[in-house]
């Protein structure tokens, strides 16, 4: 049983953050998944004004960002995975009051980040076009993509270092600083777009490199307030990566007589495992949709247009799927303090909250795209065999969003309660066991329309199975605390 501390006049679990541990779930989901929402939902909104911009530019354009997306995905799979782990072990460490724990993952996350940057600068100089020359032989595609593809990559310190510090934020509970790092590189970046792109105020047009240079831009911005709210607000995490202190003390502080502390400088290996041994379920599962999107490119690059819609129905979903991923990311930190805490109540509690909040969600995107779909494309300066080719299938695609639900709800609640490799299953399942095949084979049967079929049978059949593999976590994991 956790320890009890006195806490407005009464007896609670011996938090570092009373709110985790002591609010209301209704009124703390609320609190820490709103602003997440909001933020990610303006992160969503400027990936598709990207993609707006662009199109304006040709289709081969908005074809050539389609294409770089599954290297982006990739890059989102590692970095958002990774920060899964860091996040549940800094709120769980807090929830056990290891409040050294707690910082050094968070100072572990950053050192990661930086080494993610490096590999992907290096693939921005040395791979962009090779991996162009393999998925097209349109010219303009391939010089459009590459030019958009390796400022993208070389420059992605700003993307790596931004989500670090925001996840830092979150791990704590302190949402609405999520929310500020987050708004204020999409900010910047939907300021910057139309400017680069076409020119404005004076600035040259530089097509799809002024959109690259306004993405990089914008996350560099965010993690400069990142790191400043993290270092003048967030008390509860020390993001140092030196730290002095005084002679024969272990305080910190600022003063003549100071040392410096060279253990903070040492990786450990140790945690870094630990990270990865909640992060890689959700490194692979969003890997593997890198793969997928790859895979269904390659299926689709035969018929006219086909490439452009796919690429516009996974900027849509983005904007349809980040509420649901707002909730998410203020569901995980709760649980994982709670778990650490051993309080199965209120783990209960939160997983039917959310599973309620996300079908709501869910159902409210499934009905805007099937009966928006012309709009939407309408938006992409959409010629008339995308308008028909998109139509179709966005209404078709749109009839899963009720199942992701519970797969991404349920798959979180897995992850942060040491069950990743569950998690990991179904999504391998969804992905490359079902939804590459039989879009390969509704290809070759039914020609275009019957591929779109896949992302509704896939979706079915892997929320059938994350059922089970959670029930068994139920049993196991929540109900023995």
């Amino acid at each position: 049983m956790p320890n009890k501390i006195e806490y407005k006049g009464k007896l609670v679990n011996d938090p570092v953050d009373h709110k985790l541990g002591t609010m209301p779930i209704g009124e703390l989901l609320f609190k820490m998944s709103v602003p997440m929402m909001i933020s990610m939902l303006m992160l969503a909104l400027y990936n598709v004004v990207d993609s707006i911009f662009v199109s304006r530019i040709s289709e081969a354009a908005l074809s050539a960002l389609s294409l770089a997306f599954p290297v982006q995905t990739f890059m989102v799979a590692l970095n958002i995975g990774t920060n899964v782990g860091v996040t549940a072990l800094i709120s769980r460490s807090l929830g056990e009051r290891n409040f050294e724990n707690a910082n050094d993952y968070a100072r572990h996350g950053l050192f990661i980040a930086i080494v993610y940057f490096i590999i992907f600068s290096i693939f921005g100089r040395l791979f962009t076009e090779p991996f162009f020359n393999m998925m097209t032989t349109d010219e303009d595609i391939r010089r459009e993509g590459i030019a958009y593809l390796s400022i993208i990559t070389t420059w992605s310190i700003g993307f790596f270092v931004e989500t670090t510090f925001e996840k830092i934020m979150q791990a704590t509970g302190k949402t609405v600083g999520s929310m500020i790092i987050q708004l204020s590189g999409a900010i910047f970046n939907i300021i910057f777009d139309p400017i680069l792109i076409f020119g404005l105020f004076g600035f040259p047009a530089m097509g799809t490199r002024g959109a690259a240079i306004a993405t990089v831009a914008g996350q560099i911005f965010g993690a400069i307030v990142g790191y400043l709210l993290n270092k003048f607000i967030n008390k509860d995490i020390n993001i140092n990566l030196i730290k002095f202190r005084v002679k024969g003390t272990s305080d910190e502080i600022s003063g003549s007589d100071l040392v410096l502390d060279t253990s903070v400088l040492k990786i450990n290996f140790d945690m870094i495992k630990k990270i990865y041994k909640i992060g890689i379920p959700s490194i692979v599962m969003q890997a593997i949709g890198s793969f997928m999107i790859l895979g269904l490119n390659k299926i689709l690059i035969i018929y006219e247009s086909a490439v452009a819609v796919l690429g516009i129905y996974y900027k849509i979903q983005s904007f349809i799927f980040m509420p649901l991923m707002g909730l998410n990311n203020g569901v995980v930190p709760i649980i994982s303090y709670n778990y650490g805490a051993h309080n199965k109540k209120r783990i209960i509690h939160v997983i039917k909250t959310a599973l309620t909040v996300g079908f709501v969600l869910m159902l409210t995107g499934t009905l805007v795209v099937f009966f928006g779909a012309p709009f939407i494309l309408s938006l992409f300066n959409a010629n008339e065999v995308m308008l028909e080719t998109g139509t179709y299938a966005l209404k078709i695609i749109s009839t899963h969003f009720i199942f992701v639900n519970f797969n991404i709800i349920l798959s979180s609640v897995m992850q942060a309660t040491k069950r990743e490799v569950y998690s990991l299953a179904g999504s391998i399942i969804r992905q490359i066991v079902i939804l590459l095949p039989s879009a390969y084979i509704l290809s070759n049967l039914f020609g275009l329309k019957g591929v779109w079929f896949c992302f509704p049978i896939s979706e079915f059949i892997s929320c059938l199975i994350v059922l089970i593999l959670f029930k068994k976590t139920f049993t196991e994991e929540i109900m023995t605390l």
